[in-house]
């Protein structure tokens, strides 16, 4: 379950984050989560509790809003959605697709008290 170590790495930015500000606790914690990443949200949400168990973190809502996978044509720069994993421009057919979109795991907000 890779999401553990991606966890791990948001509650390294959130300990960062929380520690230059006067916090009582995290209410919310919002992660904008790209397809790519292959990251489950119900897994996501496991290790979110794992990690914020004893923490000031712990009983905080997690909102996960995952990103699609969006490409572009390094032939015509045409820009599209991306749809399964055939990598393949709509426009032009070619295959050399760069993903502009759709890797990120970011933090987005927390709402703190």
């Amino acid at each position: 379950m890779h999401e553990m170590s991606l966890m791990g790495g948001v509650f390294e930015v959130i300990e960062q984050t929380i520690s230059q500000h006067k916090v009582k606790r995290v209410l919310q914690v919002k992660l904008k989560v790209g397809a790519l990443t292959n990251a489950e949200p119900d897994a996501l949400q496991m290790a979110f509790e794992a990690y914020g168990k004893d923490t000031i973190c712990e009983g905080a809502e997690l909102l996960v809003e995952r990103i699609d996978v969006l490409g572009r044509c390094q032939n015509c720069h045409y820009e599209f959605n991306v749809t399964g994993m055939f990598f393949l421009c709509p426009k032009c057919q070619d295959i050399n697709i760069e993903v502009i979109q759709g890797e990120e795991l970011l933090l987005e907000s927390l709402e703190v008290e």
